[in-house]
């Protein structure tokens, strides 16, 4: 992650990485944040790849092939941490470190008296949890064999036997939904919410206590017809335990910060935040269908 406001252009992050992934950049003279001694020096920008890509590439036929070729010739960052070592002011950071189940173990243990006395626990959430299914279930596992309390937050869109195998050992499950629509879902998201749809069904007949999230995005999903078709089929299912939690998460700007360190482009750029009067009325018309709902705040 590369913090723009931090930099110095010392030059140091071009010079040590070993596989000459950051380079130089020209900037325009324009820019309100460029130290003044960089106006000859320009901007640092690092092509980057996620260190299992290489893994992911292989042996994919010639499409891919030729990618991967691509590939290794433009994105060239490992995240070594070369340039974090070196860079004297801060201006990288490598964002995740790989841990073992036992070394995350001892970290939740450090925080067992604050579970103790709040009532709280652990939460798993991501990105999405599910993705790491084997390392999940060990610390699920461990945190109850401890009696600690656990919450998974997933999107849903995993295999059944995936989902229904944490079952056993996750007091409360958030379980978010976007759009109910087949083809929007798959426009802003990429996939099919059919799955989703089809695991929350079966969640809800095995699990007692599952809370659904439902963020709301200004112009995307705060439709009546997707809000009506949310409604009615959370209302539809036979839950084990009583009728769900909907809890309704305002859409928020915070995440940009981090898209720009990354060197991402942030895709909603003109979405702006819901007002409080329009996520009373979202409220106000799940409650219809006989939902409990509640307000989460931006994190």
């Amino acid at each position: 992650m590369f913090f723009s406001d931090r930099c110095t252009f010392c030059g140091t992050c071009v010079s040590v990485c070993p596989n000459h992934a950051v380079t130089l950049k020209a900037v325009s003279r324009e820019s309100n944040w460029i130290h003044p001694g960089a106006l000859e020096a320009g901007s640092r920008e690092t092509d980057r790849v996620h260190p299992g890509q290489d893994m992911l590439l292989e042996g994919r036929g010639s499409e891919m092939n030729r990618a991967y070729e691509i590939h290794t010739l433009q994105k060239k960052c490992i995240a070594c941490g070369e340039c974090v070592k070196a860079c004297p002011s801060g201006a990288r950071e490598v964002a995740g470190r790989v841990v073992t189940s036992d070394e995350l173990t001892r970290e939740i243990m450090k925080d067992v008296v604050f579970y103790d006395s709040s009532g709280g626990g652990v939460t798993f959430s991501g990105g999405e949890p599910l993705l790491q299914p084997d390392f999940l279930l060990v610390l699920l596992r461990e945190c109850k064999e401890r009696e600690i309390h656990t919450a998974v937050d997933t999107c849903g869109f995993t295999e059944w036997e995936t989902l229904s195998a944490i079952v056993p050992y996750v007091d409360l499950i958030l379980y978010d939904l976007k759009c109910m629509d087949t083809g929007m879902h798959f426009q802003f998201t990429g996939r099919s919410n059919e799955v989703i749809l089809e695991n929350l069904i079966r969640l809800s007949k095995i699990h007692s206590n599952v809370t659904v999230r439902f963020p709301l995005i200004p112009g995307i999903n705060d439709n009546e017809e997707n809000i009506v078709s949310m409604g009615e089929f959370l209302s539809s299912l036979r839950w084990e335990g009583n009728q769900p939690r909907i809890n309704v998460l305002p859409y928020h700007k915070t995440g940009i910060g981090k898209y720009e360190r990354l060197g991402r482009a942030y895709s909603i750029p003109h979405v702006v935040q819901p007002t409080d009067e329009a996520v009373g009325c979202v409220r106000d018309r799940l409650r219809r269908f006989g939902l409990e709902t509640g307000l989460e705040e931006a994190r």
